[in-house]
C-alpha cells in the first residue's frame, strides 16, 4: 500500500507484514526532512530513501518511507518534518491503522 500527503488524518486496514509506503514530499537543502515517529514495537522502518531531481541543483524530491507492522491491533504511522538538530517539527503526517492477523 502506498500513502500520499493526502491521506494524512485518515486511516486503513492492513494485514500483519504487509509493507507500507509513505511518499512524501521533501527538499532536504532546507535541512528539514521527515523523521518517523512511532511505535517501534508496532511497526518497523524498513526503508527509507530520498528520490530527487538531478537538476536544476538544490531542487526538491520526494521522501519514500517503507513501514511493517508488526503486531495485530491498532497502530499509529506517524512522521514528522523537521531539522535533525531542532525539535521543531513544521509538518506531520499521521495514519491510523487497523492491523489484522491472518
Amino acid at each position: 500500500m502506498t500513502l500520499s500527503e493526502d491521506d494524512s488524518g485518515g486511516a486503513r486496514d492492513v494485514g500483519l507484514g504487509d509493507e507500507i509506503t509513505v511518499v512524501l514530499d521533501e527538499n532536504p537543502t532546507t535541512g528539514y526532512r521527515w523523521h518517523p515517529d512511532i511505535d517501534t514495537g508496532r511497526l518497523q522502518l524498513t526503508d527509507d530513501q530520498y528520490q530527487g531531481a538531478q537538476r536544476p541543483v538544490g531542487a526538491g524530491g520526494t521522501r519514500h518511507m517503507t513501514f511493517v507492522p508488526l503486531q495485530a491491533g491498532a497502530a499509529r504511522l506517524h512522521v514528522v518534518k523537521r531539522r535533525a538538530w531542532e525539535q521543531t517539527v513544521i509538518a506531520e503526517f499521521e495514519v491510523a491503522l487497523d492491523v489484522r492477523a491472518g
